[in-house]
């Protein structure tokens, strides 16, 4: 009898041992996965347009008008919106920089809206525009102007006629706008490191917290890439509400809670993003200005996450890359990068 106890007693202690090794197992394959063990993929680029066909300064943002034309936003002078025709690659170019109807001061994105017709917003006249052809090419059409109290960076269009704007907001993350331009809610928190920071005047935090907007050609999802850190984060519309889904936190900015002004050693985060129906893109930088100088601000890295906020690969391009934008089909990859000066080149992402 003893012999049987004593026997029961090891088996017993086994079954212990095995769970504690299943266990164990199992946390460990549980931890958050990084993206370490994703596809990296090598791209070699072709020139579409080099430098003597697309002359360009200091661009902000590639867009499309359609499936065919790519719209260019360049620095702030005469001409800065480069329409680029990639079946013939002829170059037009609008846009006059001034204070007059029509004329702009200081644009950084064009987003299509539901329509496909490009939307832009001059952050420093705080006007929209909707740009139209017609008989006489093409027309910038002004939608709205906002309140004095709506201090905002972008505006992305999506369902219902609203937009979603990121900007200097005292509470909430995102400002809903009407297609009039009124303020109709807001939702969302800002990121932080520490319970501190939480505590920040949320307009030091609009400022740390900028990022690049994508939408989902339905208009559905959005994501916000940060331009100050590693940050993606990802939303879905259900009826008019907005509901999180993900954020992807990696990295943190450096700098005084009392004041927006970053560390040099902080690495640039999210240079820009794109989006079709199945996939978002952004391009990383993870350099810093105080070793890297300008080479901080351009990009070798593409990352590929689902819209549920999962990464499935990563895209590394042969040249540096300013801004990015991607075929509906996911089928090509189109960027600015420097060869070293400013070209529009193309990369084939079919397997």
């Amino acid at each position: 009898l003893q012999t049987f106890k004593s026997r029961i007693r090891r088996c017993f202690q086994l079954l212990i041992r095995i769970l504690n090794i299943v266990l164990l197992t199992c946390l460990v394959s549980c931890k958050p996965d990084k993206g370490k063990d994703v596809p990296e993929i090598d791209l070699h680029h072709s020139i579409v347009l080099d430098e003597n066909q697309l002359l360009l300064g200091k661009v902000k943002d590639i867009s499309w008008e359609n499936d065919s034309v790519l719209v260019v936003v360049d620095s702030n002078q005469d001409g800065f919106l480069h329409f680029v025709h990639l079946s013939d690659k002829k170059v037009s170019e609008y846009g006059k920089i001034g204070q007059g109807p029509g004329e702009f001061l200081l644009v950084g994105t064009v987003y299509p809206d539901m329509n496909n017709r490009p939307i832009l917003f001059d952050v420093s006249k705080k006007e929209c525009f909707m740009m139209q052809r017609g008989d006489e090419g093409i027309l910038f059409q002004s939608l709205f102007s906002l309140a004095d109290s709506l201090i905002c960076f972008e505006m992305l269009p999506v369902q219902h006629n609203r937009y979603i704007v990121t900007g200097l907001h005292k509470h909430n993350r995102f400002t809903i706008l009407d297609g009039n331009g009124k303020k109709v809610g807001d939702f969302g928190e800002y990121p932080y490191r520490d319970e501190e920071e939480k505590t920040v005047d949320g307009f030091v935090l609009g400022d740390v917290y900028q990022g690049k907007l994508a939408a989902s050609p339905r208009r559905n999802h959005f994501v916000q890439a940060i331009y100050k850190a590693k940050i993606l984060t990802f939303y879905e519309q259900s009826g008019e509400r907005w509901n999180f889904i993900k954020e992807i936190q990696e990295s943190f900015p450096k700098y005084k809670y009392n004041s927006p002004a970053i560390e040099t050693d902080t690495p640039v985060g999210y240079l820009d993003v794109c989006a079709t129906e199945k996939y978002v893109y952004a391009l990383y930088s993870g350099k810093n200005y105080r070793d890297d100088k300008d080479a901080a601000f351009s990009g070798y890295t593409i990352e590929v996450y689902g819209w549920d906020g999962t990464l499935q690969k990563r895209y590394l391009s042969d040249v540096p890359l300013k801004v990015i934008e991607v075929s509906k089909d996911d089928g090509s990859l189109y960027a600015i990068a420097y060869h070293p000066d400013p070209v529009l080149v193309r990369f084939s992402l079919s397997v």
